[in-house]
């Protein structure tokens, strides 16, 4: 990853770009949080889903929320990014370390917001679907086939012929009124992902959590990606399968909801 803030933090200390690179390789427990005109978003929640991921992992340590939210706020102080990502870094030698860093973020054009983007179906399985944790060979070879296909993202498929997740998103498809994902068991448990089932449930739209099989992708009437940086992203294409998904008015309705939840965040 490109990590372009100079001063960064460790364990709630400043420290440079220099001093912490070297340390970024022991990590493989991470998080990623979205700044938004100098305000994190969705920060309690990116908390207790890196301290899951350092549960289920089995690595030693904990993280405190003060200190997790004052290395946020340290880190956008020191720097001058508003409207960035922060990767946070976790590993643990002799006692935990905390590492937070921005890093190059890209962000989707209004274009492929208004048209969708295209995907491809890889098979390929994480090892552990609700630890957010790095895999290099995964990420190396999913990335690879990603822009040899000229690809937005990768639809992970299990080895069972049934749909898992992107490679760096999850993914929702539209049938009808109703949304329907994978279970909550075969996938990274997404704040994104999260934040949009709980808006549907209080609107009145149904999230069906079930197994996908690959060979009904075609018969849904439109999908969609969530992540920190995507948001609630319309795909076009999967593979050679055509969706009307940024027209689906589905779709439109839990993006206007979902940006809403970023808009009280950021006030």
């Amino acid at each position: 990853m490109n990590i372009v803030s100079d001063k960064n933090v460790m364990n709630n200390q400043i420290v440079t770009k220099d001093e912490i690179e070297p340390l970024i390789n022991e990590a493989k427990i991470y998080e990623v949080i979205r700044v938004i005109e100098g305000r994190t978003i969705f920060l309690k929640e990116h908390f207790q889903r890196m301290n899951e991921s350092i549960h289920l992992s089995g690595i030693k340590g904990s993280l405190n929320y003060e200190e997790f939210k004052n290395s946020a706020e340290l880190l956008i102080k020191e720097n001058s990014y508003k409207n960035l990502n922060i990767r946070v870094s976790y590993y643990y030698d002799n006692k935990p370390f905390t590492l937070f860093y921005f890093i190059e973020s890209y962000y989707p054009s209004k274009e492929e917001f208004n048209e969708g983007v295209h995907t491809i179906t890889v098979k390929m399985e994480r090892e552990n679907p609700n630890v957010k944790s790095f895999q290099k060979d995964l990420k190396d070879n999913v990335t690879r086939i990603i822009k040899e296909k000229n690809a937005f993202e990768a639809i992970l498929i299990n080895h069972d012929n049934t749909v898992s997740e992107g490679s760096k998103s999850n993914i929702f498809f539209v049938k009808g009124n109703k949304l329907i994902t994978s279970p909550d068991s075969s996938v990274l448990l997404g704040v994104t992902r999260n934040k949009v089932i709980s808006v549907c449930e209080e609107n009145s739209i149904m999230v069906d959590k079930r197994i996908i099989g690959q060979d009904e992708i075609e018969s849904f009437d439109g999908v969609f990606l969530t992540g920190t940086s995507n948001d609630v992203l319309p795909i076009k294409t999967i593979d050679q399968m055509v969706f009307n998904s940024s027209e689906n008015e589905v779709v439109k309705k839990v993006s206007g909801l979902y940006l809403e939840e970023i808009r009280k965040e950021i006030e």
